[in-house]
């Protein structure tokens, strides 16, 4: 029998379009509560489903992304999505999911900020911080005070992604992904989808990121000013504005 991960879900189940967002590492489905709202009140079924080792769920046989994203199938497979969203390694996710998007049917597909291609010498700093992230476990008004375009309500969820998920989450997935390279799956991107990438502000890791993605033919990349990591809390009516773009084109 196929089971249905767990999910959290906004809008009406009678809704007759649909929205799939993908959480990232160390977080779980309700990172996107606004977005997720937002879709909603325009009338769309939001579904946003936790992933394998996170939020209390148990890991896979391995922490591969294309496991982590064939876990999600039961989802496609039950149902036509018009947009799919994901953040961080969530967009890494949905590059291993778009060879199972419809192949004539729009899909408007926008990823939030992924490091796509991180080399092994780059790897040994994003690692650092992510462990150092899980030692010094931030609060809520940690996180509110590095980060003042942050509700008290997008503080309060990262900190319980953080904290409900498996403490070696961060070196299972980069080790499980050796080496930590996804540009390739773009091409996996039916032709009737529409991607979009949104990249943080060029004063941060911004520059990197938008030199990799430019290289790739058919893809949108949108750079949003004052925006970090975490668009989905500081810009969400970019993200909003995104999907429907790419339906409404």
């Amino acid at each position: 029998m196929t089971t249905v991960p767990s999910a959290s879900q906004w809008g009406s189940p009678t809704a007759s379009r649909r929205a799939f967002l993908v959480h990232g590492l160390n977080s779980s489905s309700h990172t996107f509560h606004r977005v997720a709202s937002a879709l909603a009140a325009k009338g769309y079924l939001v579904v946003a489903p936790n992933l394998l080792g996170h939020a209390l769920r148990k890991p896979g046989v391995d922490f591969q992304m294309q496991t982590l994203a064939d876990d999600l199938l039961p989802y496609l497979q039950a149902a036509e999505y018009d947009i799919v969203i994901g953040h961080s390694m969530g967009a890494h996710v949905v590059l291993s999911l778009l060879k199972y998007l419809p192949k004539t049917k729009p899909t408007s597909v926008v990823l939030i900020d992924p490091s796509v291609e991180i080399t092994a010498e780059q790897m040994v700093d994003f690692r650092a911080k992510l462990s150092n992230n899980i030692r010094s476990n931030p609060t809520a008004e940690d996180y509110m005070a590095l980060n003042p375009l942050w509700t008290r309500e997008d503080a309060i969820w990262r900190v319980l992604g953080t904290q409900i998920g498996r403490p070696t989450n961060s070196d299972d997935h980069i080790d499980g992904n050796v080496p930590w390279s996804f540009s390739h799956l773009f091409a996996d991107k039916p032709a009737a989808a529409a991607l979009t990438v949104l990249i943080e502000d060029m004063r941060f890791n911004g520059a990197l990121k938008l030199e990799i993605v430019s290289k790739l033919k058919d893809i949108r990349a949108v750079v949003v000013p004052n925006a970090s990591h975490w668009i989905q809390y500081e810009f969400p009516e970019v993200i909003v504005e995104e999907a429907l773009r790419n339906i409404e084109e």
